[in-house]
C-alpha cells in the first residue's frame, strides 16, 4: 500500500496551526467514512493499584505506560477497527503528546483530517488508577485542547456523514454540534456519564430532543431519571429514538417505545476496563449502520466491549472484528455478519 499523508485543518484565526503527520500505513479501509465522532482525544496515564486510596493514605503503584484515549477517538477506533471507518473531530495540544496521539489514530485509519491542533497548549490529559480487578478511577486534566470548538465544525467535516456520534464536553458544543445534524438530516448518538447529566441538567431535555440514540450506564440512567424527574423515556428522543443502557458484564439493554431488550454480557478475565463502553457504543454503531437486527447489534456490542478489557490500555485490546466473531461463535451466539456483507459489498 502507497505511503500517505494525514492533514489536520487548520485556522489562523481560530488560533490552529497546520500539521502534516509523518507517512503511515493505515488499516484497509473499502469506504470513505461515513460516521462523525465529536468529542475528546486524549493520552491515558496508567497506574496499577493494590487498592484506591481513600484520602490521607498512600499506596505503592506501578507506571503503566501512556497510551492514547478519550471517549469519542476510542469510539472512532472501535468502528475503524471493525471495519466501519469513522471521522474523528477532536483537539489536541501542540506537543509530542498529541502528535503521537494523532500518528497512533491514522496508522489504525481513522481519518484526522480535521483535528485541530492549538499552539501554546499542552494534551488533554487523564490519570487512570487501576485495581486488580480491572476496575479504574480517573482524573482528567482538562486543558484548552480538551474539545474542539463550535467554530470547528464547517461544512466539510460533514460531507458524506450519514451518522453523528457525540461524547458530551460542554453544552455549548454539544447542542451546536447536535443542531447542525438535524438540520443536515444525519442522524445522532450521545454518550453521557453521570458527571455531565448533573453538570448541565438545564440542557438535558432540549439536547434529549436532538438524538436518535441514546447510551448511558446505570448509574447515568439513573441521574438522568432525577434530572428529570421521572423515568427517562424514549419519548423525550426524536420520533424512533432509543436508550441503550450498559451494565458492564452483566450486560446491556435497549429501550424502543415500550418495548425492552436485554443482552447478557460475556464472561472474560478483565484485565482494565477503562475504554469498554466507548468499545460497546463503536461496535453498536457499526453494526446498527448496516442495518442489523437491534438483538443482534446489541450482542456484537457486548462481545467486542468484553474484548476490550483484555489489555491495558483505552485502545490497545480494541479487537477487530475477526476477534468478535470468533468470542461469538464460541460462545454460539449469531454471528454479526451483515457487517462484513455490507463492507465487502
Amino acid at each position: 500500500m502507497a505511503a500517505w499523508h494525514n492533514w489536520c485543518f487548520v485556522d489562523r484565526i481560530g488560533g490552529l496551526i497546520w500539521r502534516m503527520a509523518p507517512n503511515l500505513e493505515p488499516h484497509t479501509v473499502t469506504n470513505s467514512p461515513d460516521i462523525l465522532c465529536i468529542g475528546d482525544l486524549d493520552v491515558d496515564l496508567f497506574i496499577s493499584l493494590p487498592a484506591i486510596p481513600g484520602f490521607d493514605q498512600k499506596v505503592s503503584g506501578k507506571h503503566l505506560g501512556q497510551k492514547p484515549g478519550g471517549m469519542s477517538a476510542n469510539a472512532a477506533v472501535a468502528m475503524t477497527r471493525l471495519g466501519r471507518p469513522a471521522r474523528l473531530l477532536a483537539a489536541v495540544g501542540d506537543d509530542h503528546a498529541g502528535e503521537e496521539a494523532l500518528k497512533q489514530l491514522a496508522a489504525v485509519g481513522v481519518d484526522t483530517g480535521f483535528i485541530a491542533v492549538r499552539p501554546g497548549s499542552k494534551t488533554f490529559m487523564c490519570v487512570i488508577l487501576v485495581s486488580p480487578s480491572g476496575e479504574k478511577s480517573l482524573i482528567r486534566l482538562e486543558t484548552d485542547a480538551y474539545l474542539p470548538r463550535p467554530g470547528d465544525i464547517i461544512p466539510a467535516v460533514l460531507r458524506g456523514i450519514k451518522h453523528m456520534h457525540l461524547t458530551y464536553g460542554n453544552a455549548a458544543l454539544t447542542l451546536h454540534a447536535l443542531e447542525m445534524a438535524n438540520e443536515h438530516g444525519i442522524r445522532t448518538s450521545l454518550d453521557l456519564e453521570p458527571p455531565d447529566i448533573r453538570r448541565a441538567p438545564e440542557h438535558l431535555t432540549r439536547m434529549l430532543g436532538l438524538v436518535d440514540t441514546l447510551f448511558l450506564n446505570s448509574e447515568a440512567f439513573d441521574a438522568a431519571s432525577e434530572v428529570l424527574g421521572g423515568v427517562l423515556s424514549t419519548n423525550l428522543l426524536r420520533p424512533g429514538g432509543e436508550i441503550i443502557v450498559t451494565m458492564g458484564a452483566a450486560g446491556c439493554r435497549r429501550l424502543f417505545g415500550n418495548d425492552l431488550i436485554e443482552v447478557p454480557g460475556f464472561k472474560v478475565d478483565a484485565v482494565d476496563t477503562t475504554g469498554a463502553g466507548d468499545c460497546f457504543a463503536g461496535a453498536y454503531l457499526a453494526s446498527r449502520r448496516t442495518d442489523a437486527d437491534p438483538r443482534d447489534a446489541l450482542i456484537f456490542a457486548n462481545a467486542a466491549a468484553a474484548l476490550a478489557t483484555l489489555d491495558f490500555g483505552a485502545q490497545a485490546a480494541l479487537p477487530e472484528r475477526g476477534a468478535v466473531e470468533t468470542l461469538l461463535r464460541d460462545n454460539h451466539q449469531p454471528r454479526s455478519n451483515t457487517i462484513t456483507e455490507s463492507i465487502n459489498a
